[in-house]
């Protein structure tokens, strides 16, 4: 059985030297642009559905799913 590991995604950006300055969480509406601003859109023309799902792709983080081929914790029986 192969190891799942879930973690945030982020946007790292880092000064001159390659020190991490700021880490921004990845969102849906982030990954999704385009929809995002066309929500974005009609939210601000009044659409209170279009205006409920944008807030929702802005509060969704961006998950990174990873397999490792090591064996899981509870498999380790040596």
């Amino acid at each position: 059985m192969k190891n799942i590991k879930v973690k945030p995604v982020y946007i790292t950006q880092r000064d001159e030297n390659g020190k991490i300055i700021d880490r921004i969480p990845w969102t849906e509406a982030d990954d999704d642009w385009i929809r995002a601003g066309r929500l974005r859109k009609k939210a601000l023309e009044g659409d209170k559905e279009a205006e409920e799902l944008l807030r929702q792709m802005e509060n969704s983080q961006m998950m990174e799913v990873t397999e490792d081929d090591e064996k899981a914790p509870e498999e380790d029986n040596d």
